[in-house]
């Protein structure tokens, strides 16, 4: 970013930028205290470098400040120059600091250099860079130094520790290298990538955040849109900050991840052109338009319509804001440099999934089940390889991948096209469906035919028929589409053979506040009690969350034989809206096992106790009254029974033995078992059904079965 774009107010919309500050600090202030900081580091820990120097801009060059360190404490050779500018300056931008940097080793000799901040440093190789090598081999390493973005608050225990220690660090290595005591460090191309997107995402987030809220208070239009956008992720608008910053980093992500996948796409796909963005292009409006043509092009040619599909969101990102445009233009640029041709699939996928911290993930509404409960449940629902399978609320995908793993280690000669037909997801909301689609089609990037079957948009809309389901006729015209120049043929599943997930736990009084829609939950029970007869299928109260209709509606598309594999809140089974799934089970399901944890929460809310519910579909009154349903309860945590998930094919069958381990030990009671690790309880339908069924009225009243599991 350039000075001059630094303003108080941005001439093309007024707004204040979210980078500015009135602080009376300047980075020639804060330039000597981090040299302040250096030589206090430098004494304290005996690192045997000369002292640091600051040299202030001159009138006849009009440079920055740059900090100047001495090899020795009797040396007048550098060893390296550091460049620093204010926290809005990107730090890897090459204008302002790196060629800057750069021209000052090499007028000095350095063999060093390093770029900063206050936020970040980046310590590069002044050789590498003359010669202009890939940046991974120009970047010995990079160090995180705070979330400072006003400099008046640097002396602040919060951002002055964190700083020093980051600086601690990069000295520590910078003597450590040049000493000799350890060779020169590489940065994983991977490690650099992904650290740039996170800034690139840091700096736009701060943008959008501004202009959001600004907007929200200031255009009614768009703050309907902002309202209704909130309800379609199910979330609540409650016009408070973490709000904004909610949605500024949803579609800081969404952005990112867009450009990304499609240069991932164009290392394959030579017809496939480089983004160009002209110089003289300077409103967001006209870069939405430039970057659409690109993606509506992927569209025509590939079935990605859940990455590239534009909606108010996407048009969010394209403020008419000449700092956002020109941050756009820097990611487009950075990641052009990028060979992606050269990049092994793994590093690739290993790119994806981290590119949204953990940290984050809740913030912005990706709630990952863990991975063992995830396992545990796949490995009892699914028996076969082939076997179609559906997450009704997929997330980003948790049980979807783990699935195609399961089905890898099941048969290793399945190809990637065949274990994506076999994989079915929907979400209401985009994100997630957006995440979900790329971290099953990043399973193998090498594959032409990469599609997975995601579809964003409500459960409880997809058709039921007497022959099996059929999608909505939105949702057939979105996805016929050709692939490179190939008609695709879409095969729908008629059944399923699982249906697994972690459907979202939403209490019945929060669903209108949620939804702000009249009539919302009489729409779902409509939905999903009745099938296309019109015959009701279960006796769900108004007081049971969105997960029991998940229960309801998610029972047709099994197949008879079929499996459910749910982890849901456990609070059906103690109280009195329990009963109407406690019924549809008992008249639907063979129950394999409903299991609980003593020691560990399942659900990302602390507040919510959950059980996991394993089901088989079954027309059989005879089979089901005879079949034992097992009450699990697990004194140890999961990882004691489960090894931890490893790279390594072997490690992988023994975690996937070690769970069949574990479902083996509890199906194969028929009587109470108790031991340290865990207890089952065993009881046979057909007494379930006794106990709560209640002879006056000839109707089952319930019973709270959370007795067997915890007794």
């Amino acid at each position: 970013m350039k000075k001059s774009e630094a303003k108080i107010k941005d001439k093309t919309t007024g707004l204040s930028s979210p980078f500015d500050t009135t602080s009376h600090k300047t980075e020639w202030t804060c330039a000597a205290k981090i040299t302040e900081w250096i030589n206090r580091i430098v004494e304290d820990n005996h690192l045997g470098l000369g002292k640091a120097e600051v040299e202030t801009k001159t009138k006849q060059s009009g440079k920055c400040p740059d900090i100047i360190l001495f090899e020795t404490p009797t040396s007048e050779r550098v060893l390296c120059v550091m460049e620093t500018k204010q926290p809005y300056y990107d730090v890897f931008n090459e204008e302002e600091l790196k060629i800057p940097a750069r021209d000052k080793a090499v007028k000095r000799k350095a063999p060093y250099f390093a770029t900063c901040n206050f936020r970040q440093l980046i310590w590069y190789n002044t050789e590498r860079v003359i010669r202009q090598e890939p940046e991974e081999y120009q970047i010995h390493s990079k160090y995180t130094l705070s979330d400072i973005w006003d400099l008046d608050k640097i002396e602040e225990i919060r951002f002055k520790n964190p700083i020093i220690n980051g600086l601690a660090q990069f000295l520590k290595d910078l003597v450590e290298v040049y000493t000799h005591k350890r060779p020169e460090p590489l940065l994983p191309v991977d490690e650099l990538l992904i650290f740039r997107l996170h800034e690139k995402v840091n700096r736009l987030a701060r943008y959008y955040r501004t202009i959001i809220e600004d907007n929200a208070h200031k255009d009614p239009n768009f703050s309907k849109e902002l309202q209704r956008w909130f309800i379609e992720q199910e979330w609540q608008f409650t016009w408070s900050d973490s709000d904004y910053a909610k949605v500024a980093r949803q579609t800081a992500y969404l952005l990112v991840n867009k450009i990304l996948f499609y240069y991932l796409l164009k290392a394959k796909r030579p017809y496939l052109s480089s983004i160009v963005i002209p110089d003289d292009l300077i409103r967001g409006g006209q870069l939405q338009k430039q970057l659409q043509s690109y993606f509506e092009y992927v569209l025509e040619k590939i079935d990605y319509e859940t990455i590239y599909s534009a909606d108010f969101i996407d048009q969010t990102a394209f403020p008419d804001n000449k700092e956002v445009v020109e941050e756009i233009r820097d990611l487009i640029k950075a990641l052009k440099s990028y060979d992606f041709r050269e990049l092994e699939y793994e590093i690739i996928g290993n790119i994806f999934q981290r590119l949204i911290p953990i940290e984050e993930q809740h913030s912005l509404g990706q709630y990952f089940t863990s991975v063992d409960v995830v396992d545990l449940i796949l490995r009892v629902s699914m028996k076969h390889e082939t076997e179609k399978v559906l997450d009704p609320s997929c997330g980003a995908g948790t049980f979807l991948v783990r699935a195609y793993t399961q089905k890898r280690l099941l048969n290793k000669k399945l190809n990637h096209e065949e274990i994506l037909d076999s994989l079915w997801g929907v979400d209401i909301a985009k994100f997630p469906a957006h995440l979900a689609t790329i971290n099953l089609a990043i399973q193998d990037l090498s594959v032409d035919k990469n599609y997975p079957n995601i579809a964003q948009g409500d459960f409880f809309d997809l058709l039921v028929t007497t022959e099996g389901f059929e999608l909505p006729e939105k949702w057939r015209k979105m996805r016929q589409k050709t692939v490179d120049s190939e008609e695709r043929e879409i095969t729908y599943p008629r059944w399923f053979d699982c249906v697994v997930g972690n459907p979202p736990y939403t209490r019945q009084e929060e669903i209108q506040e949620i939804t702000r829609e009249e009539g919302y939950k009489e729409n779902l029970i409509e939905k999903s009690l009745y099938d296309i007869n019109e015959n009701k299928l279960a006796n769900i109260s108004k007081r049971a969350g969105i997960y029991a209709y998940f229960f309801v509606h998610g029972m047709k598309f099994l197949r008879d034989g079929g499996r459910f594999g749910f982890i849901v809140s456990n609070s059906w089974l103690d109280v009195d809206y329990g009963k109407g799934l406690q019924e549809l089970f008992l008249m639907n399901y063979k129950i394999t096992a409903i299991i609980e944890s003593k020691i560990e929460r399942w659900f990302e809310l602390a507040d919510i106790n959950t059980c996991i519910v394993i089901l088989e579909k079954c027309k059989s009154k005879k089979e089901r009254d005879k079949n034992f349903a097992r009450f699990v309860y697990l004194k140890k945590p999961l990882r004691y029974f489960i090894p931890p998930l490893q790279k390594r094919w072997e490690e992988q069958v023994k975690r996937k033995n070690a769970i069949e381990d574990l479902i083996h030990t509890i199906l194969a009671h028929n009587n109470f078992y108790e031991n340290e690790d865990l207890r089952i309880f065993p009881k046979k339908q057909r007494e379930l059904w006794n106990e709560g069924y209640d002879a006056d009225s000839k109707r089952y009243v319930g019973a709270k079965w959370g007795k067997y599991i915890r007794a």
